[in-house]
């Protein structure tokens, strides 16, 4: 089964989804204006969406992520320091 469906291109979608967020005109007279399906601009005006705003999902696991890392590093400093002090302590009682 075929789609027969208009197929429209990138810029035309870009367009009319400007009209809509930009120009604060409302869905239906945009379409109307157009010769498109309302449901039509809606979905792309979805698309752009989803498009533009980062999962929230993937913010929260880069998030966690940092946090980790902020951690490891924290405690692989503290070890730095530990052992800085022990050779310095084991630097001056091989001296004597």
């Amino acid at each position: 089964m075929g789609n027969n469906g208009k197929r429209y291109d990138t810029e035309f979608r870009a367009d009319a989804t400007r009209l809509v967020k930009e120009n604060g005109r409302s869905v239906a007279s945009v379409a109307k204006d157009l010769g498109i399906n309302p449901q039509t601009l809606r979905n792309w005006l979805g698309e752009d969406k989803k498009r533009q705003s980062p999962d929230k999902a993937r913010i929260m696991e880069l998030e966690a992520e940092l946090r980790a890392e902020k951690r490891r590093n924290t405690d692989l400093e503290e070890s730095v320091a530990i052992l800085k002090k022990a050779a310095a302590i084991f630097a001056t009682s091989n001296r004597k």
